[in-house]
């Protein structure tokens, strides 16, 4: 077993921080940008052009992989003629960020792209502005919460990922129970930082019988734990882990397309979560924000499905609905988040969970 860092609560991250003020004065809406943000009249994309294109440039904060981002500025840019400088990280580092500049009354970022439930982070922070926009109307429901200050692009779907030499189509599991099986010691691997995943499967299965389940995967079947899920597909790939439990549909799906020995199935119940964009409450280039906004949920989540990705668009529903998945709730994870850490490294480690 290969033991990783586990990750910090999204709690610790911003506790205390609930109706700060900066430097003595309450964070508000950019007054310039609050007209924009919610207008809807049918000249709305020529004023979001023309106000991007005199500000010319945004700053963009995301944890989005470095390829995906940069199709995605790439093609803004080139159709708007609008920079956009992007800071790239880890999603707790995106969210600390965010926080921090608010809190040192530093408004630099424009916008930001990270899971749902550290978006609903920011949101509990106040930081985001609320978006009301024509594109709204083509998404699925569990895109748009109901504060609308951030709003699903993508929908990760957790799969089963499987080395295609090392492991049979006759073998494959049709539950989750079927991996206790003796013949899949030394053969599965799970990504540690996905507490998001592990609550809401164990939700799903009932809390009793989906923490027993864990707890005696982690004591009879020497999982490999591994962090990161592009790491973790890459060992299905190369058959150090012939069975990967929680890794996302793309991953898998792009890889198979190049010819790599690799494909999934999602075992029931399927876990998936969608992403947040948002535009920020302070955006010092606000037009070009809500612009990119506008963008991203349209030519860019045509972008990203053509690299193996699921939309949250209404064109992609069918596809969502063959996998029929749980979808995690961000806000319950979010108020849970510091407690189910524990629970899930506690059980990775195979300790007694009080």
């Amino acid at each position: 077993m290969h033991g990783r860092p586990y990750p910090l609560a999204l709690s610790t991250l911003y506790k205390g921080l609930v109706n700060f003020i900066v430097c003595g004065i309450a964070l508000t809406s950019n007054p310039i940008g609050a007209q924009i943000f919610t207008y809807e009249g049918s000249d709305r994309a020529q004023q979001l052009i023309a106000g991007a294109q005199k500000e010319g440039f945004l700053r963009f904060y995301t944890s989005m992989a470095e390829k995906d981002t940069d199709r995605l500025t790439s093609a803004f840019e080139k159709k708007y003629g609008v920079k956009i400088q992007v800071w790239r990280s880890g999603k707790d580092k995106v969210l600390q960020r965010t926080i921090a500049e608010a809190r040192a009354g530093r408004n630099e970022v424009d916008f930001v792209l990270n899971p749902s439930p550290e978006m609903e982070a920011l949101h509990k922070e106040h930081l985001l502005q609320r978006v009301v926009s024509p594109v709204q109307k083509e998404l699925i429901p569990v895109a748009l919460p109901a504060h609308r200050e951030w709003t699903g692009m993508r929908v990760y779907v957790y799969a089963q990922s499987f080395n295609t030499l090392s492991v049979s189509r006759d073998e494959l599991p049709k539950t989750f129970t079927d991996l206790l099986d003796p013949k899949w010691r030394g053969r599965l691997g799970i990504e540690v930082k996905q507490q998001e995943w592990f609550y809401t499967l164990v939700q799903a299965m009932g809390e009793d019988k989906g923490l027993k389940f864990f707890r005696d995967l982690m004591a009879t079947q020497a999982v490999s734990l591994r962090t990161g899920n592009s790491s973790l597909n890459g060992m299905v790939i190369s058959g150090e882990v012939p069975l990967a439990m929680n890794v996302y549909t793309y991953l898998p799906e792009q890889a198979k397309s190049n010819g790599a020995p690799i494909d999934f199935i999602t075992l029931s119940p399927c876990i998936a979560y969608t992403d947040g964009i948002a535009v920020t409450k302070k955006a010092p280039h606000p037009y070009a924000a809500t612009l990119f906004y506008d963008f991203l949920l349209t030519q860019g989540q045509m972008i990203v499905t053509e690299n193996k990705a699921i939309s949250t668009n209404l064109r992609d529903e069918a596809t969502l609905a063959k996998f029929n998945p749980v979808f995690m709730d961000a806000a319950k994870v979010l108020e849970s988040d510091e407690k189910w850490i524990k629970i899930f490294k506690d059980t990775l480690q195979n300790k007694a969970i009080k």
